[in-house]
């Protein structure tokens, strides 16, 4: 990728770690998208990530380049890909690879069906363990980076990616088979988030109960027989692989639900055990299990959300 720019919208758990090793890395050929309010108190405030200055170029508008963004990589939440539409139309044109990186399947099926003309890859981040602090966002662990072939086969593109992001020092893996990971990750989030955002468990307490084990393989056995119906080649040993994940992390991080659940914030049930949901009675297929830890989340979102 000669003459690469990089512009990244999102700032939050997944995105801080990575802006900055691209910051530090492509110095003036990286930029952060954002306008209004958000744009205005990026460029007020002085932001540090683990503790260095970070003051990236903040464009809302690809006039605002002399030549177009070879990358866009977005890491805002799903329930804001719909209003930031248009934002994305702003800095893009049709030469710009996209890389989202949200969980789930959404985000995906959202560019694919938003920029025909773009190629759109596919990816996701896990472990991270992203904290902020007043106007300074620590990270120790910068999560792992999972990219493979596009929409469209071009693996050469997808490749030349990875390299960019190799260079600048992200801890990024090349995929074969990128869709059966994003699927298995997707599992995780349906399982692990629902079940530990209700239980107030952090990973730490996977190695301790066997009840939250089970629970959590039962969800899952749900969830491999929709990827079977929708061709997706997820088998009994993923889940064993996830248990194992959970189980032999180190230290005491608490999921992206649970964090949201915790600080009475939007979660992305919607886009997690929802969609599952959903795929599930496209096929006529039943899952009990994940149903009711969408519905048990929908509940308590909508208790603190209303103040009810």
């Amino acid at each position: 990728m000669k003459n690469i720019k990089i512009g990244l919208m999102g700032l939050g758990v997944i995105g801080t770690p990575i802006a900055h090793k691209l910051y530090n890395y492509y110095k003036d050929k990286f930029f952060v998208i954002a306008n209004g309010e958000r744009k205005e108190k990026l460029q007020r405030q002085k932001l540090k990530i683990n503790n260095e200055i970070f003051t990236p170029n903040i464009i809302s508008n690809k006039n605002e380049l002399d030549t177009p963004l070879s990358l866009l990589i977005v890491c805002i939440k799903n329930y804001d890909l719909e209003k930031s539409l248009q934002d994305f139309k702003n800095v893009i044109d049709d030469e710009t690879l996209i890389l989202p990186l949200q969980n789930g399947i959404f985000s995906y099926d959202f560019f694919c069906k938003n920029f025909v003309n773009n190629v759109v890859l596919r990816g996701y981040v896990q472990g991270p363990n992203t904290k902020r602090y007043g106007s300074n966002i620590m990270y120790s662990n910068s999560g792992v980076m999972h990219i493979g072939k596009t929409q469209k086969d071009k693996q050469d593109i997808a490749y030349n990616v990875f390299i960019a992001l190799d260079n600048a020092g992200v801890d990024v893996v090349w995929e074969n088979d990128i869709k059966k990971m994003v699927w298995k990750k997707w599992m995780l989030n349906v399982a692990g988030n629902s079940i530990t955002a209700l239980t107030l468990a952090d990973y730490s307490y996977f190695s301790k109960s066997s009840e939250i084990q089970i629970l959590c393989r039962n969800a899952m056995h749900e969830f491999l027989l929709v990827a079977q119906y929708e061709n997706v080649n997820l088998i009994r040993s993923d889940i064993d692989d996830i248990i194992d994940y959970y189980v032999n992390y180190k230290g005491m991080k608490k999921t992206s639900m649970l964090e949201d659940i915790l600080n009475n914030r939007p979660t992305e049930n919607e886009f997690l055990a929802g969609e599952l949901v959903r795929l599930a009675e496209k096929h006529g297929l039943n899952t009990p299990m994940i149903k009711t830890l969408y519905f048990l989340i929908k509940i308590r979102e909508e208790q603190y959300m209303t103040g009810e």
